[in-house]
């Protein structure tokens, strides 16, 4: 007997026998939070399927490709808070015979509304092919970015965001005078995270792009676990010298979501760039909205929401923490959504709440 642990895009051999898909979950929720099924790649329901439980699937026979997938269960729109999926698949056969078995290696779903798991489909007369469906196991995060990470999948509804729409992410950084205070108090730190957490899942890479606002733009590129605190240093030069965060948004050649962190004054200047923006891909609502080139979006600091009304605007308004602002919204998962919506929603669908 040998087991297959299967991560990435790995692939196991299996004889051509009927399957047996089984499913645990570990995390806040029990297996019932969770359901397995077995479709076509058309997204129809695989008609050979034997659903024998939430957590059972037998495939009697395999003649073509089948994707086995989850989703909530118990009339969930999402997966719980704290999900975890442990799939295996193997022949069905009965106790006591030597088999072996394709394990995925687990995947938390916190926040999800479907998951492709793998495709079972023939590979000759005697064989199945199993390969997973699964990324690349999360990298690790701050609590605040696994948070808006999840929220993110939640968002758009994706576990990763498909290889030929992934876009570049640029977090740059205002550091004017105005705002020494939220630098001071963790508050950009929280930003910071927020935009991590974003980036795991739209750029499928694990590092980001920094832009420091100055005299110069400083760009250097950081892992998502160290942005938080690469955008809460003090600036080198100082702050409130010769910033131009019109300047430091740049005009990438690929495919990009640039997110400022910034304040009022700021967010006043780069709705500019995210008019230009509009103007450059059509209506916001539309598909040729995630068409533009580089699409900008805001995280404001401010107890005010009164940037929301200025036209063009496109992001999200975080009040100032009453302490650490970092843990307050990481135990806060639905303000995290919300920010995270604001964000998103006009490029990928709208309103997302």
């Amino acid at each position: 007997m040998a087991t297959y642990i299967l991560d990435g895009k790995a692939s196991a051999s299996l004889p051509r026998r009927p399957l047996t898909v089984t499913m645990s979950t570990s995390g806040s929720s029990g297996t019932v939070s969770a359901r397995l099924a077995a479709r076509r790649p058309g997204g129809t329901d695989e008609p050979t399927a034997i659903v024998h439980s939430a957590a059972m699937v037998i495939l009697p026979r395999v003649d073509g490709e089948v994707i086995v997938v989850a989703v909530p269960d118990a009339g969930r729109s999402r997966f719980d808070d704290g999900t975890v999926l442990h799939v295996s698949i193997g022949p069905d056969t009965g106790v006591g015979y030597d088999v072996d078995v394709a394990q995925l290696t687990p995947r938390d779903v916190s926040g999800l509304s479907f998951i492709e798991l793998a495709t079972v489909a023939p590979a000759g007369a005697d064989t199945l092919l199993v390969t997973t469906r699964l990324a690349v196991p999360d990298a690790p995060l701050p609590p605040l970015g696994a948070q808006a990470r999840v929220a993110c999948r939640g968002v758009l509804r994706v576990d990763q965001m498909h290889e030929t729409a992934t876009r570049n992410v640029v977090c740059v950084v205002d550091t004017s005078l105005s705002m020494s205070s939220a630098f001071a108090a963790g508050d950009v730190a929280a930003a910071g995270d927020i935009v991590a957490g974003l980036a795991a899942v739209i750029s499928g890479q694990t590092g980001v792009d920094v832009v420091i606002a100055g005299p110069s733009a400083d760009r250097r590129r950081v892992q998502g676990a160290e942005l938080g605190a690469a955008c809460c240093a003090p600036p080198a030069a100082g702050f409130g010298v010769g910033v131009d965060l019109l300047a430091a948004l740049g005009d990438p050649v690929d495919p990009t979501l640039t997110v400022v962190i910034t304040d009022d004054a700021g967010a006043a200047l780069v709705t500019r760039a995210m008019e230009r923006a509009r103007a450059g891909s059509g209506d916001l609502g539309s598909s040729n909205a995630v068409a533009s080139r580089n699409l900008v979006a805001a995280v404001v600091l401010s107890a005010s929401t009164a940037v929301r009304r200025r036209s063009g605007f496109v992001g999200a308004v975080i009040a100032p923490g009453r302490g650490d602002l970092r843990a307050e919204l990481a135990a806060q998962p639905d303000r995290v959504r919300a920010i995270v919506a604001d964000v998103l929603g006009p490029f990928f669908g709208g309103e997302l709440r």
